[in-house]
């Protein structure tokens, strides 16, 4: 039960983000598409060459609206199609915890604890013997311990730069979707619309610019926990404890 709210306290606000996500979406292009009709129906106040030179600002605006709008939906299709592979992830993360390293913490004491009071009376070479198997047992259930902690842990890292990432696109939508909405609202009122064109374009293009900038920022760090991998094979291909790769056995038969 307690691992499940653990999960849970994770996966809720990566999967908020994408609802997030998914809503600002809609709304952005919906506003979008509103603005350009908008823009299309405008004939302005005065005619000749002043609404072509204010039509051909408008397209220019508009263009630029919808450049930073596609480069954030190219975000967003890439992050929607990794959402329940980094949900497995997370799960996976708990697992190792839960399931490998909790049940293997109690390996090494109980290795070590005698069954039996009777044991502190044996001695001799067959004592020594089984002394010596006990603590290389006792080491290779402690390495094993580490090891999965490890492999949950680096899990982990990579998990919280996914909910990292999604958060912060969510973020860089919701402002969009938010800007956009406003200026569709205010295009029904706004008899200077190329100038209200113009100011979108300025806001949402600073939105874009610095959203993605934070979004690189994240993703830099997801590359550097991605990039301990290589720590990954070094702490599972270590074999100090594991004579041959194997289990170190007590009786061999």
């Amino acid at each position: 039960m307690q691992q499940v709210l653990v999960e849970s306290e994770f996966i809720e606000p990566f999967n908020k983000a994408f609802d997030q996500i998914r809503e600002g979406i809609d709304k952005a292009v919906e506003s979008f598409d509103k603005i350009v009709d908008f823009a299309l129906d405008w004939k302005g106040a005065l005619g000749g060459p002043t609404v072509w030179a204010a039509q051909w600002w408008m397209k220019n605006n508009l263009d630029e609206v919808r450049d930073a709008l596609n480069a954030v939906i190219e975000r967003v299709n890439h992050a929607l199609e990794r959402q329940l592979p980094v949900v497995s992830l997370i799960v996976a993360s708990f697992r190792w915890l839960h399931e490998v390293y909790t049940p293997a913490s109690a390996l090494p004491s109980g290795i070590s604890k005698s069954a039996s009071e009777d044991f502190t009376y044996w001695t001799g070479a067959a004592a020594e013997a089984y002394s010596v198997k006990v603590a290389t047992q006792a080491a290779a259930a402690k390495d094993v311990v580490e090891k999965s902690d490890f492999i949950s842990q680096w899990l982990y890292n990579i998990a919280q730069r996914n909910v990292d990432y999604a958060i912060g696109l969510a973020k860089v939508v919701t402002d969009i979707a938010g800007e956009l909405t406003k200026a569709a609202i205010e295009a029904l009122t706004v008899i200077d619309i190329p100038w209200a064109i113009s100011t979108l374009a300025e806001i949402v293009g600073g939105l874009v610019t610095a959203g993605l900038d934070n979004l690189l920022d994240i993703g830099a760090r997801f590359v550097e926990a991605l990039g301990n991998v290589r720590d990954i094979h070094a702490e599972v291909g270590d074999h100090m404890n594991f004579p041959d790769g194997m289990w170190p056995q007590a009786v061999h038969g």
